[in-house]
């Protein structure tokens, strides 16, 4: 079993920034789902997008609400 360990308080501020070997989790502050985030699921036009105005753009799949927050960290084993 693995889990999410977030980087706390850190925010690369652009998507592009992010380095390959840290995990993004989107995260419902509405209903608190959280699922891995692909940067390859993004469309071109955000690619070089501030995380903000992506973040504003996630709707969740659970419960419909655009409240979607970016976390940054890795997953390590239980």
């Amino acid at each position: 079993m693995v889990r999410f360990l977030e980087v706390p308080n850190w925010d690369p501020g652009y998507v592009n920034t992010t380095p390959q070997h840290i995990a993004i989790m989107a995260e419902c502050t509405a209903c608190g789902d959280r699922r891995e985030f692909s940067m390859d699921r993004l469309p071109a036009s955000l690619h070089y997008a501030q995380i903000k105005e992506v973040e504003r753009r996630l709707k969740c799949s659970l419960c419909g609400a655009k409240a979607g927050k970016l976390r940054f960290g890795s997953f390590v084993p239980d």
